[in-house]
């Protein structure tokens, strides 16, 4: 986790790396700082070496409607599909049952400085980053 987790309200904080980042196909499940054998296979197996996992979803923690959230999600998929990146789909699931759900995409080899770009485009406060063989980081994009 970075420096810039200091100017993040805890509970906000503790509601991110509490929450569990999955896929479907494949079958996985993320945890912020927890080694993860079945993504470094499918990394692996599809010669990746760099992950995100980002989310358009309630910018800055703002709670949007049903609707709205959707609408930001297909805009990150065009975004993703324009700039060529491969992708899964996925969501975010938070712990905290005061906190809903939210619709992600996990990002095939982009670079961390992308993901952050990313993250800020959609007006995210963090990003989930990650390396073959190494644990996921949540990453603040201010």
């Amino acid at each position: 986790m970075d420096h810039n987790s200091l100017n993040i309200d805890q509970h906000v904080l503790q509601a991110y790396l509490n929450t569990t980042y999955s896929t479907k196909n494949p079958e996985l499940a993320i945890k912020i700082g927890e080694l993860n054998q079945p993504l470094n296979v499918f990394l692996f197996d599809n010669n990746s070496f760099t992950w995100a996992f980002v989310s358009a979803s309630n910018p800055f923690s703002s709670i949007l409607s049903k609707d709205e959230n959707n609408l930001r999600h297909e805009a990150l998929i065009q975004k993703t599909k324009s700039m060529k990146w491969r992708f899964c789909e996925g969501v975010g699931n938070p712990s905290d049952e005061s906190w809903k759900a939210e619709k992600s995409l996990l990002i095939l080899d982009i670079s961390k400085k992308e993901a952050i770009e990313l993250g800020k485009e959609f007006n995210q406060n963090a990003i989930v980053f990650g390396r073959l063989s190494q644990a996921p980081e949540l990453v603040f994009c201010d």
